[in-house]
């Protein structure tokens, strides 16, 4: 029987942002030695917070939040990693996590949590294309605009992304590719072949109308 384990990176990034390939190396051996006849397919969940993180840096926001999703999941747990290692190395101010279930009213619950701390940020990351979305309503319901006072960038892109006004900026990775290669990995398996790692390619930023420089810029 074979068995493919799709997931993210075997990411360690240390405080300056960059990750430590030896150890990257070092656990994807390790989940080898683990699970000998299961093939892993690996996406870049570091890569994609870091691209987020300079982007908004780019811009010149320097307190950011990220509405992330269920704190005990490993792909989570990289996110948050990430963008405290990628807020080191850029110098924001203020760059913090609030988990969520993932729903969008969670999502718009804690939009209007971190929108009422006396200094808030200037730019929300959040973890889904769901919570983006409502996070956007909950801003501009309080009055705010979007991105003219606050940036918003989606994790995930779908046609979610395109319907919202302004379209959001968002980390566009392809399904696709990563579903197809899933199911090469389990084909070989089936075939006789060896279990490997595979990794799919890495995400990119799509820009779109959600994110601006902040105010007074």
């Amino acid at each position: 029987m074979g068995v493919v384990n799709a997931t993210g990176t075997a990411d360690v990034t240390d405080a300056t942002g960059a990750a430590d390939a030896t150890d990257a190396t070092d656990a994807t051996e390790g989940a080898r030695a683990a699970y000998p006849t299961m093939s892993t397919v690996w996406a870049d969940d570091a890569g994609g917070m870091a691209l987020i993180a300079g982007h908004l840096h780019a811009l010149g926001h320097r307190r950011v939040a990220h509405i992330a999703g269920l704190p005990n999941l490993a792909h989570t747990a990289r996110r948050v990693r990430s963008l405290r290692a990628e807020a080191a190395r850029l110098g924001f101010t203020e760059a913090r996590s609030v988990p969520t279930d993932y729903s969008d009213a969670e999502g718009a619950a804690a939009t209007r949590r971190v929108l009422a701390e006396p200094d808030p940020p200037t730019a929300i990351v959040y973890d889904n294309d769901v919570m983006a979305a409502a996070g956007a309503a909950v801003i501009t319901a309080a009055g705010l605009s979007v991105p003219g006072d606050v940036s918003v960038v989606s994790w995930e892109d779908s046609v979610l992304c395109r319907v919202v006004h302004p379209w959001l900026t968002a980390l566009g990775r392809d399904t696709i590719a990563f579903g197809r290669t899933a199911a090469e990995e389990l084909t070989a398996l089936l075939d006789g072949g060896a279990a490997r790692v595979a990794r799919v390619p890495p995400p990119e930023l799509i820009v779109r109308e959600s994110t601006a420089p902040p105010p007074g810029r």
